[in-house]
């Protein structure tokens, strides 16, 4: 199932790229921004926060903390834990990274006249920390480490944030942040496929 789930958000992520070259997407994306443009001044400080997870040092922390919690309440081999969630952060960056290099969208206007270049689709912060937060999630409850009522919400809510101080920030389209989660989910769905043929090496190795 994790493989067809990363063939999925790949093949969505692509078609989204495609689609946001279209008026309709563009109108989509313009309403969006006039709405968060009309209360920026009002979410900036909510927003610098709800972004971290996305940071550079955002999603690493989370990977490692995570990995600390499972190993120190489970115990066991540690790559089964550390190469999928060094593989979530590393694979997101690859994969923003990737599409950005064939599809170079424009930014919205606030963040061109701060400077930002690079292009826009798919938000690099939203994908980070996406897949490095439903990777995480997938480890905790596959390991038992903590109930689905908290790690799902959790989960959900830290990824919706970080996709939603974006757009709050002017640095992203909606469809960017679109784009962001689903990619997140497509690299999450290769580690979730890598932890399990990690765990089925080690039993095999028993």
């Amino acid at each position: 199932m994790p493989r067809q789930i990363g063939v999925a958000a790949a093949a969505t992520t692509v078609a989204l790229a495609l689609a946001t070259r279209t008026r309709r997407v563009q109108r989509w994306d313009d309403a969006i921004e006039r709405r968060a443009a009309r209360t920026r001044s009002r979410t900036q400080l909510v927003a610098r926060l709800a972004t971290l997870p996305g940071a550079r040092f955002g999603h690493p922390a989370i990977g490692a903390a995570v990995a600390l919690w499972i190993l120190d309440v489970r115990g066991g081999r540690a790559r089964r834990i550390l190469v999928p969630l060094a593989a979530a952060s590393i694979g997101a960056i690859a994969a923003h990274y990737g599409v950005k290099l064939f599809y170079r969208r424009p930014r919205p206007r606030v963040a061109l006249r701060r400077g930002k270049r690079e292009p826009a689709f798919p938000s690099g912060h939203t994908a980070d920390a996406t897949a490095v937060l439903a990777t995480s999630a997938y480890l905790l409850l596959r390991e038992d480490v903590a109930p689905p009522l908290v790690v799902v919400p959790v989960t959900a809510l830290l990824a919706v944030g970080t996709g939603w101080s974006r757009v709050a920030l002017g640095w992203h389209w909606a469809s960017d942040v679109a784009g962001g989660w689903l990619a997140g989910i497509g690299v999450a769905a290769g580690c979730a496929a890598t932890y399990e043929w990690l765990q089925g090496d080690l039993r095999g190795n028993v």
